[in-house]
């Protein structure tokens, strides 16, 4: 049984798995690893662009802040750059900006006509 537990762990002769290079596709935001930030209120994931940059996102949640840096792993020296940071607390305070039609106000104005009760 120990032997076959060792097996199912990796350290016995078995199937090996191979890594394979796959096709450069946008991908979508991912967590960073690891997470351990979260606890302190900063989150972290990390996005690739267009060509071999990566963008690393840093969200404050206890400052209501974030920063988004490029990363260049093509540079010989390698370069951070920050390419935006914001504080965002009063953009949440904001019922809409820069949306497209229908406006916050005709769906709440729609909701509550619709929500009362015939006369």
């Amino acid at each position: 049984m120990g032997l076959a537990m060792m097996w199912g762990m990796g350290s016995g002769r078995g199937p090996v798995a191979q890594a394979q290079a796959l096709p450069a596709a946008p991908e979508r935001p991912r967590p960073a690893l690891p997470t351990s930030g979260e606890a302190s209120g900063t989150l972290a994931f990390t996005s690739q662009t267009a060509g071999m940059a990566q963008l690393l996102y840093l969200v404050d949640t206890r400052g209501h802040a974030f920063a988004v840096y490029r990363i260049d792993p093509t540079n010989p020296k390698g370069t951070v750059k920050l390419e935006a940071a914001r504080h965002y607390q009063w953009d949440l305070k904001l019922a809409e900006y820069n949306n497209q039609p229908p406006e916050v106000a005709a769906i709440e104005s729609t909701v509550k006509t619709l929500g009362q009760p015939p006369r």
